[in-house]
């Protein structure tokens, strides 16, 4: 994520209707203006079919205006999965499987917005394959980078890690476009792409569900080439059937700091484990299996579905969900949680409670069940 993001004082958009089903997928805080707010939801249409609802703040989430509904085509049996990215232009972007009739292949098309989010672009499709797909989005947004302005796209169509760039917002190039070919050889899992404070290109990415690695591979020309990939961690055990898949979440802190966070079952239990490199990338500390990001985990609880973030002063914020009996013997109820690192993430410490109270996942469960999986589902138990 290359957006600081204000965690404080951020209020979730309304329902697009009453009783209607949610899924609240996709926040983003404008780093040029923090008032600027833009968030995303799948919903339920009146037939049943999914959509996405958007809405916008420009007074910091005190107040929202709907925006104009999202073109779709009449042939989809709808739209899933919206993640969102800002280029350095201020165009918003916002990447969603248009899901096929039999809903069994999709496409994953890009939509713009150029006045802040109150009306959309028709959308452009960059891929085709599987509804069965997990992707991330990510923005150049660094002055001096000679790529200042590109928007990448990376996705796991049939298993298989496709890439594609653009550099207008309305072309787009790469391996993978309008046909499910690699990027690399291999299996990849709940792929994710980020660039550093250079410009560089960074693509993370799973070798398979469980007991398998987490590889990464960067470009240093805007995604044209990539390096080989190297090893970030080997012997990821996935999370036990019920919780989000295991995904790794990445960043990389300006001064070439990059640490990376995933759920690990190796314990019995849904624990955060992570590996911490000083180099941007090409090396990693510690074990090659990881180490758990917090010493002494909640008792009884599971950790799963990290999200990190670098503040404008330099810390390192990991937000988690935490499952589990809140109470001894009471219900398994979730909690947002977050810890933070003062130290360029060498140690985090300072856990805090984010959600106002912990909430049933079975109680209103969102839409993400099989057209979106790890880092894309907000909550999938049940």
């Amino acid at each position: 994520m290359t957006e600081t993001m204000k965690l404080e004082g951020i209020r979730r958009p309304k329902r697009a209707g009453r009783g209607a089903a949610r899924n609240v997928s996709a926040l983003l805080v404008n780093s040029l203006d923090s008032k600027h707010i833009l968030g995303v939801e799948e919903i339920r249409l009146p037939d049943g079919t999914p959509g996405i609802s958007a809405r916008v703040s420009f007074d910091g989430g005190v107040s929202w205006r709907e925006s104009w509904p999202l073109p779709v085509d009449t042939e989809w049996a709808g739209v899933v999965g919206p993640v969102l990215a800002m280029d350095a232009r201020g165009t918003l972007n916002l990447a969603a499987l248009a899901l096929d009739p039999d809903r069994s292949r999709a496409s994953l098309v890009v939509y713009r917005s150029e006045d802040g989010g109150i009306h959309w672009s028709r959308p452009a499709v960059v891929l085709e394959g599987t509804s069965e797909c997990c992707y991330s989005i990510a923005a150049d947004l660094n002055p001096a980078s000679p790529c200042r302005g590109n928007v990448y796209l990376a996705a796991d169509m049939g298993n298989l890690l496709c890439f594609a760039r653009t550099s207008d917002g309305e072309s787009w190039s790469g391996k993978g476009h309008g046909r499910p070919g690699p990027m690399l050889l291999g299996l990849c899992f709940n792929p994710e792409v980020l660039v550093d404070a250079n410009g560089a290109v960074h693509v993370v990415w799973m070798t398979g569900p469980s007991g398998c690695s987490i590889l990464a591979a960067d470009s240093a020309d805007g995604g044209q080439t990539f390096s080989a990939p190297v090893t970030v961690a080997d012997g990821i055990v996935g999370v036990q059937e019920g919780l989000p898949e295991t995904a790794p979440a990445t960043c990389i802190a300006p001064g070439g700091v990059a640490l990376c966070v995933w759920a690990d079952d190796r314990e019995g239990r849904a624990r955060l484990y992570h590996r911490r490199s000083l180099d941007g990338g090409r090396t990693w500390q510690g074990p090659s299996a990881g180490e758990p990001l917090v010493a002494c985990a909640e008792s009884g609880q599971h950790e799963f579905q990290p999200h990190l973030i670098v503040t404008a002063g330099g810390e390192i914020c990991c937000a988690f969900y935490e499952y589990g009996p809140k109470t001894p013997g009471g219900e398994q109820l979730v909690d947002l949680a977050m810890v933070v690192s003062y130290d360029r993430g060498a140690t985090f410490a300072s856990r805090m409670v984010l959600s106002e109270q912990p909430w049933d996942p079975a109680v209103d469960p969102p839409l993400s069940h099989g057209a979106t999986r790890g880092a894309l589902g907000w909550l999938t138990l049940g």
